[in-house]
């Protein structure tokens, strides 16, 4: 088989075909009814400076997010913020392009061309920041929905409950690997890895490594704080473009908006997030009361907003620093990162 076809094998295997038969169900079930001229008399009427305004603060999140991915590289080398940048724009360029999360693994590739300092151990940092988001979204979601409840509907207060109770198995998890970790490293190694579970051997193991490097991290407090300034700097994103269109939510429509697009780019995808963000956005769009069109309209300028800004940018700094898709999904050190980028 050549190199080519290999490279080739890498990218179309049966997650991407998922994750691009998912896109266009999302896309039909979002638009299957769908008036043009409506739709592009609405998009005509967009402020193009809060467009702007959106697309700047998206950067600006982005910015935070690098701030807070230098306090994790910190104690492993001092990398200029302008590097850690930069491949934070290739990850969402490489996202927004190429499929399996491919981002990921461009801005570990990137920062290692900067920095030099190993790939295994950048993407050790890319684990860390996973988890933090999934953390800080398990404890604010069940928070919103405890204050929303009466509001909110029931397939939504379920899910809060869920992320309650994934939470606390993350808590238990955290109890428990610190007082038996080497009761858990030889469960993993010796008894799990040759069960017909072995698959999920790696992923427990970035995960639990992604907690032992963040309880130890001594800048823990800098990084959360950091984290609780970037979502809320993402909020208020949502709230610009939503003024962008002319509709202004309201608070709890704000969140809700915001929780649901935030959990719905898990869902594996077409790149970009195209068919199943707009989906998802379109669906609590008029689960609030707006009208098709006009939900088709605010779903398309969200997602705009960071394609626009993020890929623009991003392939301004992809291009900078010379990388090639081709090089970075042929290096053999890269294929084992590239496979559990997209678990």
């Amino acid at each position: 088989m050549s190199s080519l076809t290999k490279k080739r094998q890498r990218f179309l295997n049966w997650k991407t075909l998922l994750g691009i038969v998912v896109s266009f169900g999302g896309i039909y079930l979002g638009f299957r009814r769908f008036d043009g001229q409506t739709f592009l008399i609405s998009l005509k009427e967009t402020d193009l400076w809060l467009f702007g305004m959106a697309m700047l603060i998206m950067v600006i999140q982005v910015f935070l997010r690098a701030v807070r991915w230098r306090y994790l590289l910190r104690p492993l080398k001092r990398i200029p913020l302008r590097y850690v940048f930069g491949s934070q724009m290739v990850c969402y360029f490489g996202n927004y392009v190429f499929p399996l999360r491919f981002g990921e693994i461009l801005r570990t590739y990137a920062l290692n061309s900067r920095s030099g300092l190993s790939m295994v151990s950048i993407f050790g940092t890319v684990v860390v920041e996973r988890l933090l988001d999934v953390i800080f979204f398990l404890i604010l979601f069940p928070v919103t929905i405890m204050v929303y409840a009466a509001v909110w509907p029931h397939w939504v207060r379920w899910s809060g409950i869920v992320a309650a109770g994934l939470m606390l198995l993350i808590i238990l998890l955290i109890i428990f690997f610190r007082k038996s970790r080497d009761k858990v490293d030889r469960f993993l190694t010796e008894k799990l890895s040759r069960s017909r579970f072995g698959t999920l051997v790696q992923p427990l193991q970035r995960f639990l490594e992604g907690l032992r490097t963040l309880q130890g991290t001594p800048h823990l407090t800098a990084v959360v704080v950091m984290t609780l300034v970037i979502w809320v700097v993402s909020i208020l994103n949502v709230w610009v473009a939503g003024l962008a269109v002319h509709v202004f939510f309201s608070f709890q429509n704000l969140l809700l908006l915001f929780f649901v697009t935030s959990a719905i780019i898990a869902v594996p995808s077409a790149p970009g997030y195209v068919g199943t963000y707009h989906a998802g956005a379109i669906g609590i769009l008029l689960y609030m009361g707006f009208p098709l069109s006009q939900a088709q309209v605010i779903a398309v300028i969200l997602h705009a907003v960071g394609f626009i800004a993020l890929t623009s940018i991003g392939c301004g700094y992809f291009l900078k620093y010379h990388l090639h898709v081709r090089d970075v999904a042929s290096d053999t050190d890269n294929k084992e990162l590239i496979k559990e980028s997209g678990e």
